[in-house]
């Protein structure tokens, strides 16, 4: 539903113009054909996460955010599932769950995948939900994230896309890209199943907001009662590979998949994080 191309080289254009470092340059595209060209990225995925990276990954949201202003980036679009509210955040993991639910088994493991949404992801939905509205107000509920108060976010943003190049680090994949919530951005940061983030390196993160977003007090409140929620949105995201859309872009590249593998990742990680 996205068109990631125009997503990804405009985004990267924004940050070349405004001269950010460690990103690839964006040097052509072609929309009929779906292709773009960009600059070569030296640098392989960090395998040890430690406080240097930290820092470069709280430097690189802050740089590219002093170009927030910019006119150019009053016309980037929103970021993938961009939400700027929490009820907006409970209601796109509601979808999420929704489009899962609407699964047709055929074969065995699709079976598996509706018995654990049904019996153990949209359980856990509704006791986060209940936790969320026992403990916040209607009016935090439904407050709008201002305008002043969003960010530009990589959106998908964690070291499984960064490439350690000596010890620099360079930033890599903007398709889902643009204006958001920056409490999304804090919580996608710490729940990203591929490369986990520890709780202190988590907190330099989001400890970094307060040295260049004004409402960061309140953003890492949001970002703590939508924590367990964006858990839950990662289940759903690792489920993605069983949808319709999910077979179809499988088939389209006809590439071998291990669908078991990947519907235990989903359920260790449920484990992992949201059973008491």
């Amino acid at each position: 539903p996205r068109n990631r191309l125009e997503t990804e080289y405009n985004f990267l254009s924004f940050l070349n113009a405004n001269s950010i470092e460690h990103v690839a340059d964006a040097i052509a595209k072609d929309k009929e054909n779906n292709c773009g060209l960009y600059s070569y990225l030296p640098g392989k995925q960090p395998l040890n996460i430690n406080s240097d990276l930290i820092r470069q990954a709280c430097g690189f949201i802050q740089k590219i955010n002093e170009h927030y202003n910019h006119p150019a980036a009053k016309k980037l679009s929103h970021a993938s599932e961009a939400c700027f509210s929490i009820s907006a955040h409970l209601n796109c993991v509601q979808k999420r769950l929704n489009v899962l639910e609407k699964i047709i088994p055929i074969h065995k493991i699709e079976f598996e995948v509706i018995d654990f949404v049904q019996k153990r992801l949209v359980p856990a939905y509704n006791q986060i939900v209940g936790t969320i509205l026992r403990n916040t107000n209607n009016e935090v509920l439904s407050e709008k994230v201002l305008d002043k108060m969003r960010i530009l976010s990589p959106s998908d943003f964690g070291f499984q896309n960064t490439l350690k190049d000596g010890n620099t680090l360079n930033f890599h994949d903007f398709e889902y890209a643009g204006l958001d919530d920056p409490a999304k951005l804090i919580c996608d940061f710490g729940c990203h199943p591929e490369i986990p983030v520890r709780d202190e390196y988590l907190k330099i993160f989001k400890d970094s907001f307060f040295l260049w977003l004004e409402d960061a007090e309140n953003v890492i409140h949001r970002s703590e009662i939508m924590m367990p929620l964006y858990r839950l949105k990662w289940c759903c995201i690792m489920l993605n590979e069983f949808t319709s859309m999910g077979r179809a872009r499988r088939n389209h590249a006809g590439e071998m998949f291990d669908f078991e593998k990947q519907l235990q990742k989903s359920k260790t990680y449920f484990e992992k994080y949201l059973t008491s």
